[in-house]
């Protein structure tokens, strides 16, 4: 019965690890977002995210979604290039894994995305292009400040519908 527990125990760690490591907001722990809330202004954008929303178990949606990120990564030439590796700055442009779960109450996304860390030097390439080759696909774009609400809430550009976002599953919930 023990070995039992052990290995649930261990599967729950996991998964909540994995929920944790999928919410996408880049964090920016050298941020100190009460200085600026001082001086009454918003913290500077440091990065972007492109998110793709698709609908999980829809196979069109899975296609077509999927078809508009190997594009991407054909375009940038992000082919032999490694994902992105957890919630700080990357410093380059990459790709997320793409993630089919988010569906739990610890995630910002209620539905399924795959998306692209943007350093602010490639938005003006990334950004451009994403508009313009979409098709039907619904876009998020957000800036990544510190400020997780207001990044995902206030401050995002929308390509298509607009999908909901769960603001409580953000851990810093300062808003501009």
């Amino acid at each position: 019965m023990g070995d039992v527990m052990n290995a649930t125990s261990r599967l729950v760690l996991f998964c909540v690890l994995i929920a944790v490591c999928s919410s996408h907001p880049t964090k920016y722990p050298d941020v100190n977002l009460d200085v600026y809330r001082a001086k009454g202004t918003p913290p500077p954008f440091l990065s972007y995210h492109i998110h793709c929303m698709f609908i999980a178990y829809n196979n069109d949606s899975i296609s077509a979604a999927m078809d508009l990120r190997n594009r991407f990564i054909q375009h940038f030439n992000l082919s032999s290039t490694k994902p992105c590796e957890g919630l700080f700055h990357q410093g380059r442009l990459c790709m997320f894994d793409v993630d089919y779960t988010n569906t739990g109450p610890g995630d910002p996304f209620v539905s399924a995305e795959w998306a692209v860390f943007v350093p602010l030097e490639w938005y003006t390439k990334t950004v451009p292009w994403v508009m313009q080759n979409r098709g039907d696909q619904d876009i998020l774009v957000h800036p990544n400040s510190g400020a997780e609400v207001s990044d995902h809430i206030h401050w995002p550009l929308w390509m298509g519908a607009k999908w909901p976002i769960n603001a409580q599953a953000f851990t810093n919930q300062t808003a501009f």
